[in-house]
């Protein structure tokens, strides 16, 4: 006889529980199952997760909500409820009392992927999502390093939400207020107002001739508005009893006559010793007050920095911490973030100061404005809210650089908490490192990089998305050479669309250009239909804004059009065979299919191509995936010439 016997001081924390093994495979040979005691204490949630395995909660004492996807159910003693595989689940204890339960546990691989097959990846869509990206500080043009971070990737993300038939929305802007607009004005004798008017210009019209489509353009300059509601915004937090005006030392440059703050600043980081301008390292994410930079000095002049004290309002973030964590918990972020959002907490978040004293950005009176991060957060509460109260409420992506991780991750939600607008913050944080030009960061000062207008004058959109996309930096320091930015339209996959398309005009010459209807069916061809199907879904889940991989995207469309040019090398032979006539209009009828799904597919990733075929197959409006593709009508008439032959490149633009 073997036993076991529920015992708190044996219990280990797992899952944000306590949890003490019970039977398993382990004690008793072939048990087909596995078990726990589990306990959760009072006033606690458990880790909200999900697994392959069917479970079984048996309930010994205590009361909880056991949530399962959108289900909840409140438990007590003697009952039991059963968690499908794959469904995301945890337990909310909010009584005085533990929640003890048995968790029985078992892998049925059959279970499991009938759960999958029932949900497919864009069944899990939200009907309206709304992608943020930061806005773009308009003080220089854009390269390529720029676009490779968050802008055509969320521009993918929303081109793959619109495909699949639901409604997406992006949203970015210029971040006019910044200190580095300010600074870079300084250094180039102009004004920060002329310096965002032109770059501004320039960088929205580079973001449009790369295909990056923006639904909403924040520009503060251009905003009559911006100042007013920035200011009642500011008031909302200023509400809140953990904001205080404080005096405190500041660093601060006699020589310019400067309060040295953020891109005013440079020095050191204190955590790691990197070389950082302002106020977080792009290094490690870290924040840092200017004051605490290592050998700081004034970035105008270079002169040694000096204290002095300013007074200002000053946020107590910590206050936040828990409501933070919380947030953080139930909602999708990748890991790098995560890690280091969970090394500040656990540290203790620093104060935050809410105006500078400055004579840029949003004027607060006597000589402060507010912080240009305050200012961007607030905005992009601002616009969320408008966005919901215009079109209605909608789940939000926010793509941004790692560097940005704090502002974006902690600041603003702290920001929202204050002022109550916790219900306009994002849902999934998608981020990205840098794209290395070599094996440095492009650089704007040092003239390091591959401007963006030259690239997409020389290369055109497509060939520029696809490169930005294959090397995309998601979760590591990505590099692309001079050498290959100059040959974009050498890539594998653009060099492999276009070959695989031509081939489609010695189609149309064997006939009247019409498409055939489907006639006798091979294994093959079965076996090919499938795979339309199947890599359609597979590309399905990788755009999920909780899964998003651009990278993962182009190697599936570089293999789909691989696999379409050779279903088209195998049967072009058996079409030559007359007793097979009946079996070559399935074989073409799948071929036009396939194109038909290439558009669709390829829409996020090249959308002049793809949209170049699905006019030439005669579909109307954009390009549009289905859940199970459907045939061309029969006797439907391709134009020509065929989708590949179009002017790839546009005329060229200039630089700003």
């Amino acid at each position: 006889m073997i036993t076991r016997a529920f015992d708190r001081s044996a219990m280990s924390w797992s899952y944000e529980m306590h949890l003490q093994p019970m039977l398993s495979a382990t004690d008793i040979e072939g048990l087909p199952f596995g078990s726990v005691f589990g306990s959760v204490p009072a006033h606690t949630t458990s880790k909200r997760h999900a697994h392959q395995d069917g479970e079984m909660f048996i309930v010994l004492a205590g009361k909880a909500v056991v949530l399962l996807g959108d289900e909840e159910r409140e438990l007590g003693p003697g009952q039991v409820c059963y968690l499908s595989p794959f469904g995301f689940h945890e337990i909310r204890n909010d009584h005085d009392e533990p929640f003890d339960i048995v968790s029985v546990y078992w892998e049925h691989i059959p279970s499991a992927v009938a759960v999958l097959e029932k949900a497919p990846p864009r069944d899990l869509l939200a009907d309206r999502t709304l992608v943020f990206c930061p806005p773009v500080t308009p003080n220089g043009g854009l390269h390529l390093g720029h676009l490779a971070g968050p802008y055509v990737r969320a521009d993918m993300l929303v081109r793959a939400l619109r495909s699949m038939g639901r409604e997406a929305r992006h949203v970015t802007g210029t971040d006019d207020n910044q200190s580095y607009l300010a600074t870079a004005a300084l250094l180039r004798g102009s004004t920060p107002a002329a310096v965002a008017a032109a770059e501004g210009d320039g960088i929205v019209a580079t973001l449009a001739t790369a295909r990056v489509d923006v639904d909403r353009v924040t520009r503060p300059l251009t905003d009559p508005g911006h100042t007013e509601r920035m200011r009642a915004l500011l008031d909302l937090v200023k509400a809140a009893p953990t904001v205080r005006e404080e005096e405190r030392e500041t660093a601060y440059c006699p020589t310019c006559d400067l309060s040295l703050h953020q891109a005013f600043a440079s020095g050191a980081c204190a955590h790691c010793d990197a070389p950082s301008v302002g106020e977080i390292c792009e290094a490690c994410g870290r924040p840092n007050e200017a004051r605490e930079l290592l050998d700081l000095r004034c970035r105008i002049c270079g002169t040694e920095a000096a204290l002095r004290t300013e007074r200002g309002l000053w946020l107590d973030m910590n206050a936040y911490a828990d409501e933070l964590r919380e947030y953080l918990r139930v909602s999708a972020a990748a890991p790098d973030l995560r890690i280091l959002v969970e090394r500040l907490l656990d540290e203790g978040l620093p104060p935050y100061r809410l105006d500078r004293t400055t004579d840029w950005g949003v004027d607060l009176g006597g000589g402060r404005a507010l912080d240009a991060w305050a200012d961007l957060a607030l905005a992009f509460l601002d616009a969320a809210r408008t966005e919901s109260e215009e079109n209605g409420p909608a789940r939000i992506a926010l793509f941004l650089g790692y560097d940005n991780s704090f502002y974006y991750a902690v600041l603003l939600p702290v920001l929202a908490f204050a002022a109550g607008l916790g219900e306009h913050l994002p849902a999934v944080f998608v981020t990205n490192q840098f794209l290395h030009l070599g094996d440095e960061k492009f650089s704007t000062s040092r003239g390091h990089a591959v401007w963006a207008d030259e690239a997409l004058a020389a290369s055109g959109p497509d060939a520029v998305r696809l490169a930005l996309l294959r090397d995309a930096p998601e979760g590591r320091v990505t590099r692309i050479t001079e050498e290959r930015a100059g040959r974009l339209t050498e890539d594998p996959l653009y060099l492999a669309a276009h070959a695989w398309l031509d081939g489609f005009a010695a189609l149309d010459g064997k006939g009247d250009g019409a498409v055939p209807g489907t006639g006798a069916w091979t294994d093959a061809h079965r076996e090919f239909y499938r795979y339309l199907n199947l890599t359609t879904r597979q590309m399905d889940g990788v755009v999920l804004p909780e899964a998003f991989s651009a990278r993962g995207y182009v190697e599936l469309l570089e293999s789909f059009v691989k696999r379409c040019a050779e279903f088209r090398a195998t049967e072009e032979v058996a079409r030559r065979v007359p007793s097979l006539a009946e079996e070559a209009r399935t074989s073409l009828a799948l071929e036009y299919l396939a194109a038909k799904v290439f558009a669709a597919l390829a829409w996020p990733v090249t959308p002049g191509i793809a949209e170049r075929v699905w006019e030439w197959l005669g579909l109307p409006g954009a390009p549009a995936r289905e859940a199970d593709w459907s045939f061309l009508p029969s006797g439907t008439r391709v134009a020509a010439p065929a989708p590949a032959r179009a002017a790839a490149v546009p005329a060229a633009s200039g630089r700003s």
